[in-house]
């Protein structure tokens, strides 16, 4: 009697822990539930006060593997992160935290951008062309472009610029401010007109900021691209006479050719303007210009995104595989110094 009293005990005592041992367990393992996709995705939808945190960039739930996945700019917001779970009733172990890039907004050349840099479209009357790159000249602060992206060459006539396209208030930039007359004589072939750049300067819109310093770049270059990847930073002004040569402009993007003639004096075809001293960049093998590219920032490339502004676009051929610029120090010849970065 008393050996199986003994056994009795002994087997209710084992029952008993088995069943805290199995408690236990229950409590260490997995949470097949929030495995399920229902269940994950339930679980997902509380993370989104996470976005309230600086330096959270997506948040997921990833079905293949029961977890919810939490994209973060950098390490240090992860315990910040981590920090939050509990009180969204999520449990730490459920989420893994990656390290990623920012999420950037898709934007192109013909899309409105502020700050405004240079190579992007812009409007005037009933015409587009692209902003040369944003200057100060004196105290004043403004943008550059072609002066034949105005209602009259070679006069101050008041011309208003938006960008990118629409003639309202929002879309306003600038008015022009500095135009130099074509003169005769003194050099200029007899029954021409003649200017060192096609250029003028408009004093920019105190509601507007433009980025100074700044040129937009594409995600190819000679590829049709117009969607902004990121911005060149000029670093100087400058000149070549040999070499690659790169511009940026509303129709084609971002192209690039050979510099093959310096300081040549070209005629405008269709009018009597000679314009002087101008530099010209040929590809045959790739469209490096269109109709709406004048005024587009021309540039040589060093280290990394850094570029030496080298004047301003104005012309091309039919085919597309030649542009003409007018030099920066043409430019400020004409239009007096001005401040690039």
């Amino acid at each position: 009697m008393l050996v199986k009293n003994d056994v009795a005990v002994r087997v209710r005592s084992f029952v008993t822990w088995s069943a805290v041992v199995a408690v236990a367990l229950i409590a260490c393992a997995p949470d097949l539930r929030a495995q399920s996709p229902r269940a994950i995705e339930v679980l997902h939808e509380r993370l989104l006060p996470l976005f309230e945190l600086s330096g959270v960039v997506y948040t997921d739930a990833d079905e293949a593997t029961g977890k919810l996945v939490v994209g973060v700019m950098d390490r240090d917001v992860e315990a910040l992160v981590r920090e939050r779970l509990p009180e969204l009733g999520v449990m730490s172990r459920l989420v893994e935290v990656v390290e990623t890039e920012p999420i950037l907004q898709v934007a192109s050349l013909r899309d409105k951008i502020r700050d405004v840099p240079g190579g992007v479209q812009i409007r005037w009357s009933n015409y587009v062309c692209t902003l040369g790159f944003p200057a100060t000249r004196g105290t004043i602060s403004g943008f550059v472009t072609n002066n034949h992206c105005s209602s009259k060459q070679g006069s101050v006539d008041g011309t208003n610029y938006y960008q990118p396209l629409n003639q309202v208030a929002d879309e306003y930039i600038g008015k022009e401010t500095a135009d130099p007359a074509y003169f005769k004589g003194g050099g200029c072939p007899r029954g021409k007109q003649c200017r060192y750049s096609d250029s003028n300067f408009s004093a920019g819109a105190s509601t507007v900021g433009f980025a100074v310093g700044k040129i937009a770049k594409t995600d190819g270059v000679n590829t049709g691209s117009l969607t902004i990847a990121g911005q060149f930073t000029i670093a100087g002004k400058g000149s070549v006479s040999t070499g690659t040569v790169n511009k940026v402009g509303r129709t084609t993007g971002w192209t690039q050719g050979t510099i093959t003639n310096k300081c040549a004096n070209v005629a405008v075809s269709g009018t009597n303007i000679v314009n002087l001293c101008q530099d010209i960049v040929q590809n045959p093998e790739k469209t490096i210009v269109q109709g709406g590219d004048s005024g587009s920032p021309v540039f040589s490339v060093g280290s990394g995104d850094e570029v030496t502004l080298l004047g301003i676009l104005w012309g091309g051929n039919s085919s597309g595989t030649l542009f003409v610029y007018s030099p920066i120090a043409n430019v400020e010849r004409e239009l007096g110094a001005l401040l690039v970065q």
